[in-house]
């Protein structure tokens, strides 16, 4: 699959590692990294490791988020990255390993001089393996959207 997003072309198959090229430039590869990677590092460095969802629907956004997620649009993310720690590992997830979201994230990031990569397979994967999410909103709340 190829998706065009500001110049950007994400390369993706559903494949690991994916694949960028900015403005066709060579081909970048996207470090990515395992939802129980994530929960390691998570341990190991605490307020080093800042997750970010970039997921683009009200609906399932106000669902829930990977624990401590803060939840900023690709779009967001070009405005108010500097407001991310400059020394943390940012880790970016979407839907699905189907999804170009994350991967356009972490390529604005890395442009910009931070440390930043995809959860593989996204929340789609973490929820496959039960991990913990935390709701956002109250169920009132949720079903305006529903």
């Amino acid at each position: 699959m190829l998706d065009t997003w500001k110049g950007l072309e994400v390369l993706s198959g559903g494949a690991e590692p994916r694949r960028v090229r900015a403005n066709r430039r060579p081909v970048e590869e996207i470090r990515s990294i395992e939802p129980a990677d994530l929960i390691a590092l998570r341990k190991r460095h605490g307020d080093k490791v800042v997750v970010v969802d970039v997921r683009n629907s009200p609906k399932e956004m106000l669902r829930s988020t990977l624990p401590d997620a803060q939840v900023l649009s690709v779009e967001e993310l070009e405005v108010r990255w500097r407001q991310l720690p400059q020394g943390a590992t940012i880790v970016v997830y979407c839907w699905d390993q189907w999804s170009t979201l994350s991967a356009r994230a972490v390529h604005l990031l890395t442009l910009r001089g931070l440390k930043a990569i995809e959860l593989a397979g996204g929340i789609k994967r973490w929820r496959g393996l039960g991990l913990e999410e935390t709701p956002v909103a109250s169920t009132v709340e949720r079903a305006r959207y529903h």
